[in-house]
């Protein structure tokens, strides 16, 4: 009995021993996660490839263009390959594909897939003001002289679409009525039509709107000074790699957000211009004053305008692009901010 006695306290003495010895562990969480929590990790344990997709050379692209230069990408874990591409329906369908991981681009193409079933969602922006102005030709002097005159937009349902025929209606001008609306292509073509006579206005945007300047046109109406919610250019990321991977979207963002806050110190304007110049092939005179134009819409962090969201959606609905009311947590996932 004892012996039994003995036996029995000393396996209580090595158990807690053992517990003592759990206790005192200095083991490091992995990246804080817990076992049966969502993946919190903040990037990747490996580096992972991702591309990227811009649909034109303007200046709000900048901050993923010195994110690349400034190895922000690298520090996150990613290796970006950024790739232009001919429009934000080239860009979406890439998206929707897999070819690319995230792209920025107008809102109402992106709100217009969604509401078809696309597996794409909007997690920042690169601006979150519009760009755009009117340009007009030098005869035009107030809104109200474009009735009976044309004006140009890329094509119908664009964005470019959708904000002329919203100013035009807002200056009590009945769009394809008092003013015909013509569908003339990217802004290069755009500005061509207008500089040739063949339209009276378009909307253009850095750089393209210095380049308009000159060429003798007029700037009639600086958009932001009447359309206050509007996102010039979202974030979209697929869909699969928000589920699969969403260490890949905060690490990301929080490379973007890094460029966005280089760009805007102002002890770095001047290398900030430079990696625009190289980046976007635009001249220094016109990636200044690009820059100087835009810098106030690029928002920290990437942080999406929500209220301009939502007048998106209410705007592709008023042309007939959605049928059904899309509330606006159905097209934006805003869990990707950098802390």
């Amino acid at each position: 009995m004892r012996r039994k006695g003995f036996i029995g306290l000393l396996i209580s003495w090595i158990a807690l021993a053992c517990v003592l010895a759990a206790c005192g562990s200095t083991a490091a969480p992995v990246d804080n996660l817990k076992v049966g929590e969502p993946n919190s990790k903040s990037k990747p344990d490996q580096v992972v490839e991702v591309n990227i997709a811009t649909v034109s050379n303007t200046i709000d692209f900048l901050p993923w263009h010195v994110a690349a230069q400034k190895g922000y990408f690298e520090k996150h874990h990613l290796k970006v390959n950024i790739k232009s591409v001919d429009g934000g329906v080239v860009a979406l369908r890439g998206l929707q594909s897999g070819d690319f991981q995230f792209i920025a681009s107008l809102p109402e193409s992106i709100i217009t897939a969604v509401s078809e079933g696309a597996n794409v969602k909007v997690v920042g922006a690169l601006s979150n003001k519009t760009l755009f102005s009117m340009f007009v030709s030098p005869d035009i002097n107030k809104p109200e002289d474009l009735k009976g005159k044309a004006v140009a937009v890329l094509q119908p349902g664009n964005g470019v679409d959708i904000i002329t025929r919203w100013w035009l209606k807002k200056h009590g001008l009945e769009p394809d009525k008092d003013v015909r609306i013509v569908s003339a292509g990217a802004t290069p073509a755009r500005l061509t039509a207008l500089r040739n006579g063949q339209v009276q206005g378009t909307l253009l945007q850095p750089p393209n709107d210095v380049n308009g300047e000159k060429a003798g046109m007029k700037r009639l109406a600086v958009m932001s000074e009447e359309l206050l919610n509007y996102n010039q250019d979202v974030i979209a990321a697929n869909g699969k790699v928000i589920h699969d991977q969403p260490e890949v979207v905060r690490a990301f963002m929080a490379a973007t957000a890094e460029g966005i806050q280089f760009i805007k110190d102002p002890a770095n304007r001047e290398e900030a211009i430079s990696i625009g110049v190289a980046s976007l092939g635009t001249d220094p005179e016109v990636t200044t004053k690009s820059f100087d134009f835009a810098l106030d819409a690029i928002p920290k962090k990437g942080k999406l305008n929500v209220e301009g969201m939502k007048w998106a959606i209410d705007a592709v609905k008023a042309i007939g692009g959605i049928r059904n009311d899309l509330p606006v947590e159905e097209v934006v996932d805003d869990k990707y901010y950098a802390e």
